[in-house]
């Protein structure tokens, strides 16, 4: 289980001392002062206007394409590279350029930008001379998301693209037609984002850069709280749950994970607080079971039943999720009957999954395989626990640690997450863009796991075609296979599935 907000607020960061982190990322404080500098009104979006964005291709900057062009306004957008998210923004309207050049800009009043996107991008430096205004994603996203008479925003380390799809599916099967901007693709969707009624939107909060911090919903969610992105934090724990503290009291209502230690927050007397938890709180689930195929619980309404029901997603982890989106929406619509928890809960039966959560990818002579984009060392542990429990077959995963900064910074906090698989390949670390930092690989990950289980097969691939080759050699019919990481690990599972077949 996750630290609390308190535990991380006052335990100081002894654990940091040495580190030398080299992420690209804007700090939290860099967007505070961004947004200060130069607001953005959710007026703004009343207006037609050309809007430019730098790195299309990012899923969340995608997402707000497909809003801007759904509400009237002409975009266009650059990547480095084409990809699902700029094709499709392209057949919906927007011209996309492939690389970033200062003639892509022309005609635009408006450029925005991610965290990733450098001041020294030819397409910013181009707008700055021009003065055209820059905005941060994390303007718009607010500006979509404050501009709703309802809005809905979770955020949390771990869990945030799953609850997040479940609030717009229970919200989508009893009758509204929410906003949802995701963090993953939702396939009843075809996307990461719904478009739907602008006065009621779902939106997946970002801590990563503070992001969540502009937001001020109608409800806010918080799942959990680790340690992790303090690059963006001044390397402070302290400043982390200043953060997450911001989102919750700009909120209206606020809900929170009773089994993750937030009881202790300053939130715990707050009328306007509920808690979800597998023991004590508003909602509750009681007498979890993994069955083939589905999580089964009791759910609780304080002391009154709502009934029995199924989840078809595997893990504890998902049931808590969907306490969490089940208390969300409740909050905003005002339910307080079990019976009306009862038809919310009901929905959920029906539930799809998003993409690289847990994500079957196919079997072929026997060998199932599943794709996961968990990168954290508790999410690692929890999914390779829920696979275990859900599929109940011998379990190889191949795991690609995310990032320079991430690996040092949690790498040897992996160990013990490796509990549940039965054999174990890491491959080198995807770099996601960082500039290396001597010293650190993916082998401090294979290091910690050699540590935590001498007597398991531990195998090091270099990179994904040897890992690939290590499956073939090691997997046979009637195993799980788990390909895991936040990179490009999720092109790993499709090319075993293919030389299987050979």
């Amino acid at each position: 289980m996750g630290k609390s907000l308190t535990d991380i607020g006052n335990e100081g960061s002894p654990w940091l001392q040495g580190l030398k982190l080299k992420a690209n990322l804007m700090r939290w404080s860099e967007l505070k002062a961004l947004n200060e500098a130069s607001p953005l009104s959710p007026d703004w979006l009343n207006e037609p206007r050309h809007v430019h964005i730098v790195g299309a291709g990012g899923i969340g900057m995608s997402a707000l394409g497909h809003i801007l062009l759904a509400r009237g306004h002409r975009v266009s957008g650059s990547d480095a590279n084409v990809n699902a998210q700029t094709e499709a923004l392209a057949k919906g309207g927007a011209i996309v350029f492939q690389g970033h050049t200062a003639s892509n800009i022309e005609g635009a009043g408006t450029l925005v930008i991610s965290s990733a996107i450098s001041e020294d991008n030819p397409e910013v430096v181009a707008a700055r001379a021009d003065g055209i205004p820059v905005f941060h994603r994390a303007q718009l996203m607010a500006a979509l998301s404050n501009g709703a008479k309802v809005s809905l925003a979770v955020s949390g380390t771990h869990g945030k693209s799953t609850t997040s799809a479940m609030m717009a599916h229970i919200l989508t099967e009893t009758g509204a037609n929410p906003t949802a901007i995701l963090g993953a693709v939702y396939p009843p969707f075809g996307s990461n984002v719904r478009v739907g009624d602008p006065d009621l939107v779902v939106v997946e909060a970002d801590e990563s850069d503070g992001s969540f911090t502009l937001l001020h919903a109608t409800v806010a969610t918080i799942l959990n709280v680790e340690p992790e992105h303090l690059e963006n934090y001044d390397d402070n724990p302290k400043v982390l749950w200043d953060a997450f503290e911001m989102f919750a009291t700009n909120a209206q209502k606020t809900v929170l994970n009773g089994d993750a230690g937030l009881r202790k927050s300053p939130f715990k007397d707050d009328p306007f607080v509920q808690y979800y938890s597998f023991t004590s709180g508003h909602l509750l689930a009681k007498n979890i079971q993994s069955v083939p195929g589905a999580m089964r619980f009791d759910l609780f309404f304080g002391p009154a039943s709502c009934g029995t029901f199924s989840l078809p997603v595997a893990g504890k982890h998902n049931v808590s999720n969907a306490l969490a989106a089940l208390a969300s929406v409740a909050q905003a619509r005002g339910v307080k009957s079990p019976l009306q928890f009862g038809a919310m809960a009901r929905t959920l039966e029906s539930f799809a999954g998003t993409l690289r959560r847990m994500e079957r990818k196919g079997e072929t002579n026997g060998v199932l395989v599943v794709d996961d984009y968990g990168h954290h060392p508790t999410e690692v542990a929890a999914t390779l626990r829920a696979a275990k429990d859900f599929y109940a077959r011998p379990l190889t995963v191949v795991f690609q640690p995310h990032r320079y900064s991430r690996t040092q910074q949690l790498g040897h906090e992996f160990g013990p997450s490796f509990e549940a698989a039965d054999r174990i390949i890491i491959t080198e670390l995807y770099s996601a863009f960082e500039t290396p930092i001597e010293g650190v690989s993916g082998k401090i990950v294979l290091d910690a796991v050699k540590k935590s289980f001498p007597g398991k097969p531990i195998l090091w691939a270099n990179n994904l075609d040897e890992a690939r080759q290590l499956v073939l050699e090691n997997v046979g019919s009637g195993e799980l296979v788990v390909t895991m990481g936040a990179g490009d690990i999720t092109r790993l599972g499709p090319q075993i599935l293919n030389s299987l077949q050979k």
